[in-house]
């Protein structure tokens, strides 16, 4: 029972495909377009979005063992296993078969296992499908987006519009919001795999949400047990620069019962551009996670006052081994940087990275950051055979090695910050090693 689209030249080989119009009217840095396709149906497990892929999927629908299956030898066009999102989640006996809960054995734990490499977001805010019109309320399943953080995903909260009209963008002000400073396709996708999302009913709200030098949706080493977070949060509006906030800070680890209620909640007025503290929040335990829910307060004398809500992806605090669904953060090391070489700077900067593990590494996806978020792509170096090391030179890559100290990290596909270097003021030629190394 395979059902397979019966004209496939819609989705690429028509001119007027999707994939061609996508690519005729990507605009970088101006208007960037993203394509892809809804899997399954809602009576076979639910739907999920498959981007930036080239093929029709020809699996049946429900088959959610056999999508994986079938992405391993299809990459995006990135060249990496392609990007999931759950959509418009449900709860009760609907959500039994959910994303293939009932393809893995039928034991939640595989299902966890086998579907958490590759899902990155989840419908937090979702538009009425059957109804025509514009501004529409979103539908808020917020308390599945943190039933499914409990349940061991690490996700970046995610808005569907969900057409079925002609109303494509304006059916609801809700957007999904995307940090990057890589405004391409690709610097997109990335973005998006890497949970720096956060999913707003205002469209052009815009909040910053950091643990140190994490960002949201980062995977960090956690620090020592009853230290203070240091928590911040920047939120600009440009057209409502003198609205209030209230900033609710929730705090879960994966297996505990989901959280219902924020530990701590601050008040803001007016865009705050610099980073606000958020103070008294403590790390209690490993595989703890912390996230936002911002509200944009309504006028006091508004009859009706709305008020818009944003939620952050969380970071979370796992050390390698607790980190079941990722890279091991202790395989691949910057092992040594030269941010001062001989020559110029934006050509001839380097790093040099060392597997330190015992198995080979592809470095499609992995990246070098600063904490601005400029980046050097390391997708051309191949992979890492352990034991190997290669030297990463900058040659006109955005991030520039600061000869004045610097921190830069080094970020695995899935966002996990692998390591994170710290020097200070360097002379030219010299070596930079970090610690223990």
């Amino acid at each position: 029972d395979i059902v397979i689209f019966d004209r496939p030249n819609l989705y690429r080989g028509d001119p007027a495909s999707l994939i061609q119009a996508a690519d005729a009217l990507d605009r970088p840095g101006q208007c960037v377009t993203i394509f892809g396709q809804e899997f399954s149906t809602i009576s076979k497990g639910n739907h999920v979005n498959v981007f930036d892929i080239a093929d029709v999927i020809p699996t049946a629908n429900g088959a959610f063992a056999d999508l994986l299956a079938w992405m391993a030898t299809h990459p995006d066009f990135g060249g990496q296993v392609p990007l999931l999102q759950f959509n418009h989640p449900r709860t009760g006996k609907r959500a039994g078969t959910d994303y293939g809960r009932d393809d893995f054995g039928g034991d939640e734990t595989g299902w966890v296992e086998a579907m958490a490499p590759h899902v990155s977001l989840i419908e937090v805010f979702n538009a009425p499908a059957l109804r025509d019109g514009q501004h529409q309320r979103t539908e808020d399943r917020s308390s599945l987006y943190l039933r499914h953080l409990n349940l061991g995903f690490h996700l970046a909260p995610s808005v569907g519009q969900d057409n079925h009209f002609r109303n494509w963008g304006v059916s609801t002000d809700a957007r999904v919001a995307v940090i990057t400073p890589d405004f391409t396709r690709r610097g997109i996708i990335t973005a998006l795999r890497q949970r720096h999302a956060y999913a707003s009913e205002d469209l052009n709200l815009r909040v910053v949400f950091r643990v140190g030098n994490a960002l949201q949706g980062d995977i960090v080493a956690p620090p020592a047990l009853g230290s203070e977070l240091p928590l911040t949060v920047q939120i600009v509006d440009d057209d409502e620069p003198t609205a209030a906030y209230r900033i609710e800070v929730f705090k879960d680890v994966a297996g505990a019962k989901a959280a219902s209620a924020p530990v701590e909640s601050f008040e803001v007025s007016g865009n705050q551009a610099q980073p606000v503290p958020l103070e008294g929040v403590r790390f209690e335990a490993e595989g703890e996670y912390v996230l936002l829910r911002v509200t944009q307060l309504g006028e006091e004398d508004d009859e009706h006052p709305i008020e818009d809500r944003v939620w952050t992806a969380p970071v979370w605090f796992e050390s390698a081994a607790h980190h079941a669904h990722g890279i091991s953060m202790s395989s691949v090391r910057i092992v040594s940087l030269i941010p001062d070489p001989v020559g110029e700077d934006v050509i001839n900067e380097q790093i040099t990275l060392r597997n330190l593990g015992a198995t080979a590494v592809p470095l499609a996806g992995w990246q070098v950051r600063d904490l601005a978020g400029n980046a050097w792509l390391l997708d051309g170096l191949g992979q890492l055979a352990p034991g190997e090391t290669k030297i990463v030179i900058r040659n006109g890559q955005p991030m520039s090695l600061n000869n004045g100290g610097d921190e830069v990290e080094l970020v695995a596909p899935d966002g996990t910050v692998a390591q994170a270097v710290s020097y200070g003021k360097v002379g030219s030629g010299q070596v930079i090693t970090p610690d223990g190394i």
